[in-house]
């Protein structure tokens, strides 16, 4: 081993211990660890910390990182109420419904009697926790994780809009969501096609002219004659009546 160089890291240590620059000429036989980057010590997460902090800085405004700051704060408020355990992209399934389709929530906090689900949301319109239909799908979705518990709280975590909203969700409103979602389920499978638009039910729907998403080419009828409804000449209807 060559003698170690200075640097800003080491220059405390040298200045001190000039043994620390040749270890292998100052204890004969020494035997130096093989540094391993996945190994869980102070020295890999502080380079996992600086490449992230790193990261952020260069992608992100002043303002934007304040932004992301405060929506840490609020996680980390969240995260302190008890020893959670954490995941992340957190990978469930809508057990309830006939085909148990595959869903992903972005944290989701758990012990046995108490399950946090917190969705991260970067629009700048605010959306609200109270009544959320995704909200609830994802705590039922994951509800099994906290067997004790007396329902889920979701988390709206919405940085850029300055929006952090929560609600609990009783054991009572996941049961009704379980059985609205799955009696729709069931009529779909059978072939229902009934329209019913709302007004946060539609906000994505590619057949919705003021979709938030991508459009398909011909729009929802329902939709058009709410949005446009047809004006008729009261003359014209009379005149086909007699």
């Amino acid at each position: 081993m060559s003698i170690q160089r200075f640097s800003a890291s080491v220059a405390e240590q040298h200045m001190n211990c000039h043994a620390s620059a040749n270890l292998e000429a100052a204890i004969p036989g020494l035997e130096l660890p093989v540094e391993d980057r996945k190994a869980d010590n102070a020295a890999n997460r502080g380079t996992a910390f600086h490449e992230e902090m790193e990261r952020l800085v260069n992608q992100y405004s002043a303002n934007e990182l304040d932004k992301i700051a405060a929506a840490l704060r609020y996680v980390s408020e969240v995260r302190k109420l008890r020893r959670f355990k954490v995941i992340t992209e957190a990978k469930g399934e809508g057990w309830w419904l006939s085909q148990k389709p595959k869903t992903t929530s972005d944290l989701v906090l758990y012990v046995a009697d108490e399950l946090h689900v917190i969705d991260y949301k970067f629009g700048r319109i605010p959306i609200e926790a109270k009544g959320n239909s995704q909200g609830k799908y994802y705590s039922l979705a994951f509800s099994p994780l906290a067997p004790k518990a007396k329902g889920v709280t979701f988390h709206i975590v919405q940085p850029f809009a300055d929006n952090y909203d929560s609600v609990f969700f009783t054991a009572a409103e996941l049961e009704q969501f379980r059985v609205d979602t799955a009696n729709a389920d069931r009529a779909i499978q059978a072939g229902s096609t009934t329209f019913g638009p709302t007004d946060k039910g539609c906000l994505f729907c590619p057949a919705n002219p003021h979709s938030r998403g991508q459009k398909a080419n011909k729009f929802c009828p329902v939709m058009l004659q709410m949005l446009y409804p047809v004006k008729y000449n009261e003359d014209e209807i009379l005149d086909e009546l007699s």
